[in-house]
Parts: C-alpha cells; sequence; structure tokens
C-alpha cells in the first residue's frame, strides 16, 4: 500500500507533466542541503538519506513558468522552502536549510514560509475542483476542512543550519524548553514565533546533527 507521501509525490508528478513541465520533483535531503553559492552540502544522515518534494524544483520550473512565462530568470521564482515531506502520520513538514548563522535566517525563512504555503495551496485547489484531491485523503486530517486552517493544524515548519557555528544560540533554545519556555527571549526568535502563530501548527530549529537524530532517526513514510 502505499503511503501518503508517495501518493502526494505521483500527484504533484502529474500536476507537472499535464503542465507540460516533466521534471523530476524528488531530491534527497542530503542534496536538498546544498548551499549552492559555496558549493557545500551541509547534512548527511548516518541513518538514512530520504527523499523529499524538492519545493524549489516545482517553483523554479513549473510554477514560474505557468504564471510568468516570458521570464528566464531564476530569481523571478516564487520563493520556496528546500524540502518537503509527509510522515506515517499524515503531518506535513516543509524543511528549509541555511548555511548560516540563525540569527541571519529571518528574511527568508518567512518569506519562503508565506509564498511556498500560497502557491502550493493554489495547485492543490486547481486538482481539488478536478476532484484529484483531498486534504482528509493526504494528512492527519479526520475531515476535509479550509485550506489556511489544515495548514495551522496540519503543518510544521524546520529550519536545519549546520553544525558548531549556531550551537550557542541552539543552547539558549534548550535552556528555555527547560525553562519550560517555547522560545528564548531573543530577536531571532520572534519569527519563529510569528511562524507559529501565524501559519504553522509548531516551527522548530536544529543544527545538522540534532536534525539527523531528532527526526530523521525516527521518520517513516508509512
Amino acid at each position: 500500500m502505499k503511503s501518503k507521501y508517495e501518493k502526494f509525490v505521483e500527484l504533484l508528478t502529474s500536476y507537472c507533466r499535464r503542465k507540460g513541465f516533466p521534471i523530476q520533483i524528488e531530491k534527497s535531503l542530503q542534496d536538498s542541503s546544498e548551499d549552492v553559492e559555496h558549493s557545500v552540502r551541509f547534512f548527511s544522515s548516518k541513518y538514512h538519506d530520504l527523499n523529499s518534494i524538492s519545493m524549489d524544483e516545482i517553483a523554479h520550473n513549473v510554477v514560474r513558468k505557468i504564471h510568468f512565462a516570458d521570464t528566464t530568470k531564476e530569481d523571478e521564482s516564487p520563493a520556496s522552502v528546500d524540502s518537503f515531506l509527509i510522515d506515517s502520520n499524515g503531518v506535513w513538514y516543509f524543511i528549509e536549510f541555511k548555511n548560516q548563522e540563525i540569527k541571519k535566517t529571518k528574511d527568508d525563512c518567512v518569506k519562503k514560509s508565506y509564498a511556498n504555503v500560497y502557491w502550493l495551496l493554489g495547485i492543490l485547489e486547481e486538482l481539488k475542483k478536478d476532484g484529484e484531491f483531498s486534504f482528509d485523503a493526504l494528512s492527519s486530517c479526520s475531515a476535509e476542512i479550509p485550506p489556511f486552517e489544515f495548514v495551522k493544524k496540519n503543518c510544521r515548519f524546520i529550519l536545519v543550519v549546520p553544525d558548531g557555528e549556531n550551537d550557542l544560540e541552539l543552547n539558549k533554545i534548550r535552556d528555555a524548553r527547560k525553562a519550560k519556555m517555547r522560545w528564548p527571549d531573543l530577536d531571532w526568535a520572534k519569527y519563529m514565533k510569528k511562524l507559529e502563530s501565524y501559519i504553522f501548527n509548531s516551527a522548530e530549529v536544529y543544527n545538522a546533527k540534532q536534525f539527523d537524530n531528532t527526526f530523521v532517526r525516527h521518520f517513516s513514510y508509512s
């Protein structure tokens, strides 16, 4: 029996093909972590090199070409996170890899979160009208609910940063949790609070090692 993730891959692959853009939409998490500017992949797993949906591939090679057909510039694509997964419980994950300090990630993460949710829901609404998609069939929700309510209930955001240079900030998160606080009282943490408040069910930050041990190690498609 196919997992919800596999069904979602097939759904989006078919959509891209019908629109005239038959692309490969999956990438491993390791490849998704590539910092193209510096030619480095800062994440690799000792457990599983999971395949995920590359939202960048869809944004650049499908959405841009549908809605902005005359453009030839990659930077005119809609913003998108790096990876997307659906786990065995039907929870949706939007995952962003940033090869930089946490405090410098705000603008990109906020822009990518809002934009990616907006254009993905646009595709899903189109598929829903054609009778090919429903939120309850490919998620943990037991009934169909409005799209943005679905995102708030069922979608989670994860930011992954390199090991080492962010350890001090990550320790502040750990100390906040010990004090039964969701986030430390820091300027950069405010945007994560906002992502939880306005868009997602939750938002988390891990370094590469934490992401591997906490998320990848226990992740299951079905």
